[in-house]
């Protein structure tokens, strides 16, 4: 006949692994909903960054001069470095942005500008704050993103 402690034993072991289980679930979901909130964040700021982006167009188209912004971005969202790219192509120009470095892999999110204008310029978290620049070139736009030099 087994012992009682040893039953007890056999008790506390489960306990622990089913413990351990549920702990491990926990942190996957909150992984899980921290991720999806970080990416929230950063459409956000590709939303934002479009907005003005077209304001400045729109400004520049009007008054035939050049428009320059700058905005504070957050320097990290969450605990993950970020990067804000602007890309045009012959048809259409767009915000990109994604987690990590600007330079390697696809781009996580886009966000369309509503102008077909020139666009370029990579803007990295935590380095500055993002400045946006519209000129006119001939009669096309031309928006370039960077770090804020002050002056």
């Amino acid at each position: 006949m087994p012992s009682q402690a040893t039953n007890y034993f056999y008790t506390m072991v489960a306990m622990g692994a089913i413990a351990l289980m549920i702990t491990n679930a926990f942190e996957l979901h909150s992984s899980s909903l921290k991720a999806t909130s970080e990416r929230q964040e950063l459409k956000r700021l590709l939303e934002t960054v479009a907005a003005e982006a077209t304001e400045l167009v729109a400004l520049t188209e009007a008054t035939n001069a050049t428009t320059k912004i700058s905005m504070q971005a957050p320097q990290m969202i969450g605990n993950k470095r970020y990067w804000i790219r602007l890309v045009s192509d012959s048809s259409e120009a767009w915000v990109e942005g994604a987690f990590g470095d600007p330079w390697t892999g696809a781009p996580d999110l886009r966000v369309d500008l509503p102008w077909d204008v020139s666009a370029s310029g990579t803007y990295k978290g935590g380095y500055g704050t993002l400045s946006l620049n519209c000129t006119l070139q001939g009669a096309d736009p031309v928006l370039i993103l960077s770090r804020w030099e002050g002056g």
